[in-house]
């Protein structure tokens, strides 16, 4: 069952939310490793592609394979966290009531 994601005004009291609050989001977790495994493979299928298909892959190219994952899902998660705060700063700007009008115009232009 899928819902319908809601955006809510994080900014409370003008305090920022911490930045390991929008890390540990469901939705900011599961973009960012999808993206790590998509571009994480392709990346190591360029970079050790040919070790593995000619059977010259050694323990010693593991690590840096395995690190390969870990730029795409750095990316992709400090983008998210990005985009997330700039937009919890301009709600944040908002009056109560244009930030009302802004979160039900996105709620339902999400639909």
């Amino acid at each position: 069952m899928r819902t319908t994601p809601t955006i809510e005004l994080t900014n409370t009291r003008g305090s920022q939310r911490p930045f390991i609050a929008y890390c540990l989001e469901r939705p900011t977790l599961l973009f960012s490793i999808r993206m790590a495994l998509v571009v994480g493979t392709l990346l190591a299928l360029i970079n050790h592609g040919q070790a593995m298909f000619t059977g010259h892959f050694t323990s010693d190219r593991l690590l840096p394979m395995l690190l390969t994952y870990c730029v795409p899902f750095t990316v992709a998660m400090y983008s998210q966290i990005q985009g997330k705060r700039q937009r919890d700063r301009s709600l944040a700007e908002l009056s109560p009531t244009e930030a009302g009008e802004q979160k039900l115009d996105t709620t339902l232009s999400d639909r």
